[in-house]
């Protein structure tokens, strides 16, 4: 139990450091952006992605999303501080390891979490004590705790004990021009209070506003009452619209 504890506090060592590595899984357009968020203040990130031809195209330094630079990101390949691999073994590498991989729906309308457990699954496989799992993808309140959590502790380990895991949802807005991945607010919910510490203070690093909040089901839902109220907007501007 003490080697466990202190490797938690390991990490939060090498996060006032800034000598931790970031693992970003799924480089899409919340992923890629987010990684350069890091690689900016300095942060190494270490990209995962299925796709072979996203891994190609940033092996290359091209950029497949149109408000990343392409250029900045060979900059730092060159510069050793970031690279994209699909070898999912590498897993156990990264210090943190933040989730962003996509959640549709079925075709009942229902969130498909195929994408997060099948990720979960991967993880557990090279998931070591001291890392910090951070899911931002958008899903319903209690998947943090009721699907990801018991999944990546099929590995033998404890979350909030061996391992720190925490929930910060994805809040881009690609294009925009004003308001970058940077400077956009951040939620964050842990399963205790040292994931949400941990997990807040890797944030920091790179946003310029962190909020935590008391649990991980508070910080999903968050995510559903922003979409909720745009959608509230956007359906009231086409009414108007009609009159």
């Amino acid at each position: 139990m003490e080697m466990q504890r202190e490797s938690l506090q390991s990490l939060e060592g090498k996060i006032d450091n800034k000598s931790l590595e970031v693992g970003v899984i799924g480089l899409g357009y919340v992923g890629l952006p987010l990684s350069l968020t890091f690689l900016r203040k300095g942060i190494r990130v270490l990209g995962f992605d299925l796709d072979p031809e996203k891994i190609s195209k940033l092996e290359r330094g091209e950029s497949y999303i149109k408000h990343v630079p392409g250029e900045e990101l060979k900059t730092f390949s060159e510069a050793d501080r970031f690279a994209a691999t699909a070898e999912f073994k590498r897993l156990g590498e990264p210090d943190v390891l933040m989730i962003c991989v996509p959640t549709p729906l079925t075709s009942n309308r229902e969130p498909d979490l195929q994408y997060i457990e099948n990720t979960a699954r991967a993880i557990a496989q090279t998931l070591r004590p001291g890392q910090l799992v951070i899911l931002e993808s958008t899903t319903f309140p209690g998947t943090t705790v009721e699907v990801l959590q018991p999944l990546l502790e099929t590995s033998g380990l404890q979350a909030g004990r061996d391992f720190a895991l925490a929930y910060s949802p994805e809040r881009e807005d690609p294009g925009n021009s004003r308001y970058s991945t940077a400077q956009i607010p951040k939620v964050v919910g842990g399963v205790d209070q040292k994931s949400t510490a941990l997990a807040s203070k890797v944030y920091q690093l790179g946003l310029e506003q962190v909020v935590p909040v008391s649990t991980t089901q508070v910080a999903e839902l968050t995510k559903h009452l922003e979409n909720i109220f745009r959608i509230v907007n956007i359906a009231l501007v086409n009414e108007l619209k009609i009159l």
